[in-house]
C-alpha cells in the first residue's frame, strides 16, 4: 500500500530519529530556554511531536504493526500546524495553537481505524493533503515577516511551498487524475521507494525548520540583550553610538536620517486593556522596529512607547522602511485583547535638510512625529515647511 511518509529500512528510520531528537534538543535548549516566548514554545512542541512520532514510526516498522505506524504518522501530521502557530505568535497574531493537536488526533484516528484496509492508502493521501495546507499557510506567514530576505529562512519557505504541491499531486494520483509521474504517488512505484522518499522529505523539512527557528530565536535573544528598555543608561549609550555614526556619515558625505516613532493612543490602550497588555504591546512595538530596520542602524528608546532610529541609507530606502514598519506595527495583535487597532506616528529628519547634529535631528524628527499624530496618526511626516511652521508657531526650542 502507498503511504507518502512511512519509513522503510532501519537505517533511514534511525537517521530520522537521530535528526528529530537533535532538532528537539536544539529547539528547547537554544531557542526556548535562551529566548522564551510563545513562538519558541510552539516550535519546541513541534519538534518534540516529530521526535515522538519518529520513534513510533520506527517501532511500528520494526514490528510490522501497521496500527502503531499509522498512529505515529497521524501524530506527526499536527507538526506543520504547530510550526505555523509559532510564526503567527512571532508577529503577535492569534496563534491558534489548538489546531495542531486537533489535526494530530483526527489524523491518528483516521489512519489507525483504516490500517490494514484497502482504502488506507487513499485516506493517507488526503490526511497528508490536509496537513500540507499549513505548509502553505506558513509560507504566507513568512511572506509577512519584515526580514524574510534572511537566507537562513529561505529553505523553510521553499519546502513549505513544496509541501502542498506534493499533497495535491498525491491526491490527484489517488483519484486517478494522475496515472504516471516520477513522483512516488502511484501504485506502480515500489512502496519501499515511496517510504524512502517520504523519510527523506521529513528529514529535509526538519532540518530546514530547525535552521530557521534557531536563526529567528538567536536574533531575538540578541535583540533583547541590546534593547535599551527605556533606561537612562541605554539611552545614553544610544546617543553616543548615534553621534559617532552621524560623524562618520558626515566625513564620508553619506546620506543618513533619524526616524522618530511612537505608538498612537497609548493612554486609551492602557485604560482599555491595562498596563500588562500595554507592556506586551510596547515590547512587540520595539521588536518590530528593530526587525524592520537594517542591522547597521542604531536604535534607541526614550521610553517603551517610542523608538528612535539612525539609518545610514538614502532617502528612497528610508521612505520604504518607514512604510514597512508602520504596516508591521498596525498588524500587531495580543490575541485579540486590544479592541483598538495599534498604530504609530513617525517623524523623518534627513541630514540633507537638518544637518548632522544629533540634537537637531532628534528635535526635528520628534516634532514631525507629533505633527503626524495630530493629523490622525498611522502616518509619517518628513521634516519640511509644515514642521518648520509648527515650530515657529509653537514654543521655542528647548
Amino acid at each position: 500500500m502507498i503511504d507518502l511518509i512511512l519509513l522503510d529500512g532501519p537505517g533511514v528510520g534511525i537517521a530520522q530519529v537521530a535528526i528529530a531528537t537533535a532538532a528537539t534538543m536544539l529547539a528547547i535548549g537554544v531557542a526556548f530556554l535562551m529566548a522564551p516566548s510563545r513562538s519558541t514554545l510552539w516550535w519546541s512542541l513541534t519538534f518534540t511531536l516529530v521526535m515522538v512520532a519518529s520513534y513510533g514510526m520506527v517501532a511500528g516498522s520494526a514490528d510490522g504493526f501497521e496500527p502503531v505506524r499509522g498512529i505515529s504518522v497521524g501524530l506527526m501530521m499536527g507538526a506543520p500546524a504547530l510550526l505555523w502557530s509559532g510564526f503567527r505568535a512571532l508577529r503577535g497574531a492569534r496563534n491558534l495553537a489548538w489546531i495542531g493537536p486537533v489535526v494530530s488526533v483526527l489524523s491518528m484516528g483516521a489512519l489507525a481505524l483504516s490500517s490494514g484496509t484497502d482504502w488506507y492508502a487513499s485516506l493517507s493521501r488526503f490526511v497528508f493533503l490536509a496537513a500540507s495546507v499549513f505548509g502553505l499557510l506558513l509560507f504566507v506567514e513568512w511572506r509577512r515577516m519584515p526580514r524574510r530576505q534572511d537566507p537562513l529562512q529561505w529553505p523553510l519557505a521553499i519546502v513549505s511551498l513544496a509541501f502542498p504541491v506534493v499533497g495535491v499531486l498525491g491526491v490527484a494520483g489517488a483519484i486517478g487524475v494522475v496515472n504516471r509521474l516520477w513522483l512516488p504517488i502511484t501504485d506502480g512505484v515500489d512502496p519501499a521507494v515511496v517510504r524512502l522518499v517520504g523519510s527523506i522529505g521529513i528529514v529535509v523539512y526538519v532540518v530546514c525548520a530547525i535552521v530557521a527557528v534557531l536563526d529567528i530565536s538567536t536574533r531575538e535573544r540578541i535583540r533583547r540583550s541590546r534593547s535599551a528598555n527605556g533606561s537612562e543608561a541605554g539611552w545614553q549609550h544610544f546617543e553616543r553610538a548615534a553621534a559617532e555614526q552621524l560623524a562618520r556619515a558626515q566625513r564620508a558625505g553619506q546620506a543618513s536620517s533619524v526616524v522618530w516613532l511612537e505608538l498612537d493612543d497609548v493612554t486609551e490602550i492602557r485604560q482599555t486593556v491595562g498596563s500588562t497588555a500595554l507592556s506586551q504591546l510596547t515590547e512587540r512595538f520595539q521588536a518590530a522596529v528593530r526587525d524592520v530596520f537594517p542591522a547597521e542602524a542604531e536604535v534607541g528608546a526614550p521610553n517603551a512607547a517610542r523608538a528612535v532610529v539612525v539609518v545610514p541609507r538614502p532617502d528612497a530606502a528610508i521612505r520604504e522602511l518607514i512604510r514597512t514598519v508602520l504596516l508591521e506595527i498596525s498588524q500587531l495583535d495580543l490575541d485579540g485583547r486590544i479592541a483598538v487597532q495599534p498604530s504609530a506616528s513617525a517623524g523623518w529628519a534627513p541630514t540633507s535638510t537638518s544637518g548632522y547634529d544629533l540634537g537637531s535631528l532628534l528635535y526635528f524628527s520628534r516634532e514631525a512625529a507629533a505633527l503626524a499624530r495630530e493629523n490622525g496618526g498611522d502616518r509619517w511626516e518628513r521634516v519640511g515647511p509644515a514642521v518648520v511652521e509648527r515650530l515657529l508657531s509653537g514654543p521655542g526650542r528647548p
